[in-house]
Order: structure tokens, then C-alpha cells, then sequence
């Protein structure tokens, strides 16, 4: 199930679930590339499926050299793949071709495609154990990571883009790619907000060595927004309510 695209089938509508972030290598460009396609070559046959609904992700667009220049990022960038693959960000790299692979197809087979770019989803708990973005966290603030992502982006809560979702069915007039991003940050800034207010946890305290995705950078979410999204919730709250939850859970 690591590498399975989720399929739901509702009211004519068919989602497709983006797979986890942190994975080797060779695990990343054939299933993420692969298994978008399937999808939608299954959605294509499929005469129920008025619309289909991907999920992509926010590191689609801001993996570039000139990211600080063209923000706030909007609908209409993109990451640049050379730029990836020089800095050996294969997760971006596999996310992006598979988007752009997904409107060929789409534009080509007449599907009736919305794409939903969430960016790093934080949150309580909506499964028994964490998922792969939560777990990252988790072990963040525990300290067991070995060092915390060199990474700026940007953060959403996970209800946020759950409504995203389902606006991005059911809203007549959503179309193209829709941004939902709260507020971008490096994880360092995320480690001195969380230490403020929760000080009994180690945290890690080195971060990473890896490079190319830690450039400033905004995002701008206005069109889902206008589309009627509710007002996207702080960093704050989102972090709160991620914690709050482990710690009920027993994982803190």
C-alpha cells in the first residue's frame, strides 16, 4: 500500500491520494510517474468519472533557481527538473514530471482534471499511526531524526486541504491547479516556535546538509481562496493541534 494511489469513487468524482515524501531513490520516479498515470488511463475508460481530482504537492513549484524572484509562487510555476536533479531532489523531481504527465493525458483524453497542491500537511492524527509527513515531525521533536530537513516551504493544516478537496469536486467552477498553502518556513523556525511552547522535548538541534530546497520563497493560495476555501489556519494552530494529538495518542 506504500506506493498505492487511494481511489474513491463519489458522485461521479474520482480522488487520487499523493504518496508519501520521504522515500530512497528507487522507490520514487516509476510508482509516483507510473501509478498517476495508471489512474488516470483507469479514469479515462471509466464513463462515470465526471472529474478527477489529484493531489500534487507544493515542492512541484518551488524547487527552482529563481524562487526568491518570481514569488509569491502561483498556479503557473512549476519546479525546474534540471534544477532537481543537480541537487538530487528525486522526490520533487518524479512529483513534477508526474503532474505534467497528468495534464498531457488529460488535455488528450478530454478527462476533466483539478489539481489540488497541498504543501506540507500538519495536523492531528487522522489514522491509528502517523503517516509519513507526521512521523517526520515526531521524530523531530523527539530528537531520533539525526538532523532536521534544510528545507523552506510551506505548511497547511490537514482539514485545510481536506476541504480543499472536496471544493475542488463539487465547486462547478474549479478548474486547472489550486494552491492550498498556509505558511511558508524552515524547519528551523518551526523547531524555535515549538520549543517555546513545548520545552520539555529534546528536538534536534543539527540541521541537514542537503541543499536546493531551503530558498526563501512566499505562495499565494488566492485562487482557492476566492473559490470560497475557508480561511486557512496559522502555523500556530497547526502545530498545536498536531501535538496535542500525539500527545493524547501516546506518541509524546
Amino acid at each position: 500500500m506504500l506506493w498505492a494511489l487511494a481511489r474513491v469513487e463519489l458522485n461521479g468524482g474520482f480522488f487520487t491520494e499523493h504518496c508519501p515524501a520521504h522515500c530512497h531513490l528507487a522507490k520514487v520516479i516509476d510508482p509516483i510517474i507510473k501509478g498517476t498515470l495508471n489512474v488516470l488511463t483507469s479514469c479515462k475508460k471509466a464513463s462515470s468519472v465526471k472529474r478527477v481530482v489529484l493531489t500534487s504537492s507544493s515542492s512541484c513549484l518551488r524547487c527552482r533557481a529563481d524562487v526568491q524572484q518570481v514569488s509569491p509562487l502561483n498556479e503557473s510555476h512549476w519546479s525546474d527538473t534540471e534544477y532537481c536533479k543537480r541537487h538530487n531532489l528525486w522526490y520533487t523531481y518524479a512529483k513534477t514530471i508526474a503532474e505534467k504527465e497528468a495534464w498531457r493525458v488529460a488535455e488528450e483524453s478530454g478527462i476533466n482534471l483539478v489539481v489540488v497542491i497541498p504543501s506540507f500537511v500538519v495536523g492531528p492524527l487522522l489514522t491509528p499511526q502517523p503517516t509519513s509527513s507526521l512521523r517526520q515531525i515526531l521524530t523531530i521533536i523527539k530528537g531520533v531524526r539525526g538532523d532536521y530537513p534544510n528545507v523552506r516551504g510551506g505548511f497547511v493544516h490537514v482539514d485545510d486541504v481536506v476541504d480543499a478537496h472536496i471544493l475542488a469536486m463539487e465547486e462547478s467552477k474549479a478548474s486547472g491547479r489550486l494552491i492550498c498553502s498556509s505558511t511558508v518556513a524552515h524547519w528551523s523556525e518551526i523547531i524555535e516556535m515549538l520549543k517555546t511552547k513545548y520545552p520539555i522535548y529534546p528536538y534536534e538541534d543539527k540541521c541537514s546538509s542537503q541543499e536546493g530546497d531551503n530558498n526563501p520563497h512566499s505562495i499565494g493560495s488566492s485562487k482557492i481562496l476566492q473559490l470560497g476555501l475557508p480561511a486557512l489556519t496559522t502555523l500556530d494552530q497547526m502545530f498545536d493541534d498536531c501535538i496535542k494529538s500525539f500527545q493524547q495518542k501516546g506518541f509524546l
